[in-house]
């Protein structure tokens, strides 16, 4: 009687090659989430740099030179300040107008209403773009008897509130009243505009 051939037991490898090709399929994972992880830091940092590229720094500073007082706003930053408001106030109180900020001031508006007294006065406000590095006198009064009790007077109860944001919409505010160190804000707060102040 014929018996039937087993065949001897071998091995298998089943058990190991699931393991090598869990492990094998554990490593891609980790290397493509690496992958990501390090494009999106890039990323991050790239518009990080973008946006440090265009920062705007806006203050303001009063001047008196040869008997002329003059109001001035700079950007000594590195891209254009978009300005989204302005307003100038004295003793906390927004005014309307320069002859309205004179009278609060010195007692008088004749500085702006008499022709005697040369003075000038720049747009300033929504829609205005500061340029990186430049100046502009907002005010500009003399010479003549108004500027120096004027300038005077400006230094101790003349400030200003001005919002303005960068080209990536990102937000600041500078009020003189304070540390005169612009803060950030999530968007321009709406305020009183001094709107007659920008001739």
């Amino acid at each position: 009687m014929h018996q039937p051939e087993v065949e001897p037991n071998r091995p298998r490898g089943g058990g190991q090659s699931t393991l090598l090709d869990r492990v094998l399929s554990g490593a891609a994972m980790f290397v493509a989430l690496s992958s990501l992880a390090i494009a999106l830091y890039e990323a991050h940092m790239t518009r990080e740099h973008d946006r440090l590229s265009v920062w705007p720094y806006v203050s303001t500073f009063h001047s008196d030179s040869g008997g002329v007082y003059t109001f001035n706003v700079r950007n000594v930053g590195l891209g254009p300040a978009l300005v989204r408001s302005f307003q100038v106030r004295v003793d906390g109180t927004p005014r309307a107008n320069w002859g309205e900020v004179a009278e609060t001031l010195i007692g008088t508006d004749s500085a702006f209403t008499s022709g005697h007294t040369p003075n000038a006065y720049s747009s300033f406000g929504r829609g205005t773009v500061l340029l990186p590095g430049a100046r502009l006198a907002l005010l500009q009064l003399g010479p003549g008897p108004a500027a120096a009790p004027f300038h005077r007077a400006a230094q101790r109860r003349m400030d200003a509130r001005i919002c303005y944001c960068s080209l990536y919409g990102d937000c600041w505010v500078l009020d003189t009243r304070g540390a005169g160190e612009p803060e950030e804000v999530r968007e321009c707060p709406a305020v009183r505009p001094s709107s007659d102040l920008a001739l």
